[in-house]
């Protein structure tokens, strides 16, 4: 699959936006009317994923749309493809950067152009997967970032990663299963001890020191979980994305983001959005949701409700712990090989299974 994109092409875009007007068409009262009747199958990660794309689906109003919910990280969607195909009750589907991989080597993404998404030509093409033949395979709107987040409620700053075991921290850190986050968090740790993604035993074993210590309080399955963790002040450092930080935020907690607080806990760098399935009967209708989805007012909507960086290049941001300079992006940002960490998930799993839940 050619979808290579480096540090300083996610440099760019976290420089920021600039200005530009939006348009509609004339014929976009007649067009919701004609396509009232039409149903459109769309799925997207909880809060504040979800509540952003309803408010954007009732403002397209050509179709009406049923929602469903990933369960726990975005793969946990490919083995329920799978189960189903060829005709799994999905159109559009979010994910983000190893799912993309997933869903393009099993054939699933349906390729786009500009033609199906003109909105397309505002998204820098780096950030567009591809497959081995160059064809479109996925409507970017979002690029974020995995690392590690603490609360106010954190009893120690943490100034590197070996803080983690600090006994100050007793039950306050959530730890996420392997499938969130796609085992980033257990990456970091390897790295910080010398490994990295092709080598994880030192992270294992930096885990495995660390569910010993009883600092891991509440173990996470999906983004709710880890919200409503942070929030209640039941745990107070994780490792995720902007999104549960800024549903954190808006939910009263003071939230930091360890981006830059030293090199060995790193930013995992990733872009989420639309894939239309190849098996879907409604293409050109999801390819028109999504390219609505995409456009300048709602990426900067999407920026304001998830705490991802749209994508579009004329949508306005600000988020400065996502604000990189070139020598911030070397020793901090990390874009990991995602179709190398697709292939190994399923083993990591085991390995969490077998020899870390019995540890904590």
């Amino acid at each position: 699959m050619k979808h290579k994109i480096t540090r300083r092409d996610f440099l760019k875009v976290a420089g920021g936006g600039c200005l530009a007007a939006a348009s509609t068409g004339l014929g976009a009262t007649f067009l919701r009317q004609a396509w009232a009747a039409e149903r459109l199958s769309v799925v997207d990660w909880g809060p504040p994923f979800i509540d952003h794309i309803k408010g954007v689906a009732k403002a397209w109003g050509k179709a009406q749309c049923t929602f469903t919910l990933h369960a726990g990280g975005a793969a946990s969607i490919l083995p329920k493809i799978k189960a189903a195909w060829p005709n799994p009750p999905y159109d559009v589907v979010d994910v983000w950067s190893p799912v993309f991989v997933s869903m393009i080597n099993e054939g699933w993404a349906e390729t786009v152009t500009l033609d199906d998404c003109p909105n397309l030509k505002y998204i820098p093409e780096k950030f567009i997967s591809k497959d081995k033949n160059g064809n479109w395979k996925c409507i970017p709107r979002g690029t974020n970032g995995l690392f590690f987040i603490s609360t106010e409620k954190c009893p120690i700053e943490l100034t590197n990663i070996e803080d983690l075991l600090n006994p100050k921290l007793k039950g306050q850190i959530l730890w996420p299963n392997p499938t969130l986050n796609t085992n980033c968090q257990v990456i970091n740790l390897a790295m910080a001890r010398g490994g990295d993604q092709f080598n994880m035993e030192p992270g294992w074993q930096f885990l495995k020191e660390l569910a010993k210590s009883g600092n891991i309080g509440r173990v996470s399955a999906n983004t709710s979980d880890t919200i409503t963790s942070l929030s209640t002040g039941e745990t107070s450092v994780t490792f995720a994305e902007a999104a549960t930080g800024s549903a954190t935020r808006k939910a009263g907690r003071k939230v930091y983001y360890l981006t830059k607080t030293h090199e060995s806990m790193k930013t995992f760098m990733f872009v989420s959005g639309w894939v239309v399935l190849t098996s879907s009967e409604n293409k050109k209708l999801a390819f028109d949701f999504a390219n609505f989805a995409i456009n300048k007012e709602n990426s900067e909507l999407y920026h304001k409700a998830t705490g991802e960086l749209p994508l579009n290049r004329e949508a306005q941001h600000r988020v400065e712990e996502l604000r990189f300079s070139p020598a911030e992006i070397e020793k901090h940002v990390i874009i990991p090989d995602w179709d190398h960490i697709t292939k190994n998930l399923d083993s990591w799993n085991k390995y969490y299974e077998k020899d870390i839940i019995r540890l904590l």
